[in-house]
């Protein structure tokens, strides 16, 4: 049984400014942890560094371009992402986004509500 994975991506679009737009990742049926059940895996992908970010209550991004280009995976609270173009993203636990807009204009991001967000990161490699 094959499954997609679908997640918001924001990239540097040519002429400088960013938007998003949605990265497919498919995932096959495979025996990748016996004698566990087989279950859906992705291709796997090279990462060089990982971590965690703790962002305060009410935390503000202003338009800023990604430092690196990297996954981010929400642990706990809620986050908000506007590209340039003006589209929007809220992420939540469970969910992910791929930040890719390592130049240009970059993106406006912060926390929503009451609580802090705890992300974890994985930095990719910039020249994938």
């Amino acid at each position: 049984m094959s499954t997609n994975l679908i997640y918001p991506r924001l990239y540097a679009n040519e002429s400088g400014g960013s938007q998003f737009d949605l990265v497919t990742i498919p995932t096959v049926l495979q025996n990748f942890a016996p004698p566990a059940l087989p279950f859906g895996v992705s291709p796997l992908t090279a990462a060089t560094q990982c971590g965690f970010l703790h962002l305060p209550a009410g935390w503000i991004g202003e338009m800023h371009p990604s430092p690196i280009r990297m996954w981010i995976f929400v642990l706990q609270g809620e986050m908000h992402f506007e590209s340039s173009d003006g589209n929007s993203h809220r992420i939540s636990p469970g969910s992910a986004v791929l930040l890719e807009d390592t130049v240009g204009l970059g993106h406006f991001s912060k926390v929503l509500g009451d609580n802090h967000a705890i992300l974890a990161v994985v930095r990719l490699p910039e020249d994938s």
